[in-house]
């Protein structure tokens, strides 16, 4: 389901929109939520898969992941942003685009941030957010070599191809939260509850030191996990979710849950992944008809960074 989906073609919206007009009406440029928005909440439902990286634990995949897409940016003025990170949160592809990606970064950023942008070389630009008021409130956001980053609010910076969507649900999420016009409507409400209980979104969003995952569409990346591609005839999936704990000398540990749409595609599944990492010292073991979880599968930051493509 797209999200807020049919919103816009709800009738006019003019429930209490005086007031928010009359509280805004002067200003061009986005407000300090009283409430902040949560990171995650700025990267949509559609993608194949979503990560969260905490950055204390993770520092160096942050850093590779953060560099892969800010293009231009001097290694320096990098550094500096990474080292103010808090949670990395990133989506990859999706129906319409397998290479589409949103990556949305929280933490304490430099004020400087928008300073050095330019002096790299990005061209700012100006954006009329889409809120579910009439009133648009003007962003920010900064281009160069066909990537765009945006910095939302104090804590949040938007990194993206195409940063403008995200910037729309930025403003929609900061209605929802501060009570802002017509975001309070029951569709809203009701789509808000059912994505934030979503196994995918309680996973992604959980605050733990390990590194997160979800994907909804896992071809690709069982693929790269076992070094030869995955058939679709053996590996028919709801979705794949699972972990990456950091272990001592650059290491992580995978933990790997792979839930099937049908029982019998499962003994196949297990007999491929024996196969393949008969060598390794991981472990398969079924949690249920239609359910298994792969174990101790060891490797290295840059086998990480591979496997996630950067």
């Amino acid at each position: 389901m797209k999200r807020y989906k049919f919103l816009f073609c709800l009738s006019k919206i003019v429930l209490a929109l005086g007031l928010s007009l009359a509280v805004f009406s002067c200003k061009t440029a986005p407000q300090v939520a009283t409430v902040p928005v949560y990171a995650f909440d700025v990267l949509d439902d559609e993608a194949a898969m979503y990560i969260h990286i905490p950055v204390a634990e993770n520092k160096e995949l942050s850093q590779k992941l953060v560099l892969a897409y800010t293009k231009g940016m001097s290694e320096s003025d990098a550094n500096l942003l990474v080292s103010k990170l808090e949670d990395v949160y990133a989506s990859f592809g999706s129906r319409a685009d397998k290479k589409r990606v949103q990556i949305a970064v929280e933490g304490s950023l430099p004020s400087v941030a928008s300073s050095f942008l330019k002096k790299d070389g990005y061209e700012e630009k100006k954006y009329n957010a889409k809120g579910f008021t009439d009133f648009s409130p003007v962003y920010s956001y900064f281009a160069k070599d066909k990537m765009q980053l945006a910095f939302p609010g104090s804590n949040i910076i938007c990194i993206s191809p195409n940063v403008l969507p995200m910037l729309d649900l930025y403003e929609k999420e900061f209605e929802i939260l501060n009570g802002i016009g017509n975001s309070e409507i029951d569709f809203v409400t009701e789509y808000r509850s059912e994505w934030q209980s979503s196994d995918l979104y309680k996973w992604i969003c959980e605050d733990v030191p390990s590194i997160h995952f979800y994907i909804v569409r896992p071809q690709a990346f069982l693929s790269n996990l076992i070094g030869s591609d995955v058939s679709s005839r053996v590996f028919k999936l709801v979705f794949a979710k699972g972990n990456f704990s950091k272990l001592p000398n650059d290491k992580y540990e995978l933990t790997l849950d792979l839930e099937f749409q049908n029982e019998k595609y499962v003994k196949p599944a297990i007999s491929m992944l024996i196969l393949t990492l008969g060598l390794t010292d991981s472990e398969i073991k079924r949690v249920s008809p239609t359910h298994i979880q792969l174990t101790g599968v060891h490797m290295n930051t840059k086998q990480l960074t591979n496997m996630l493509g950067l």
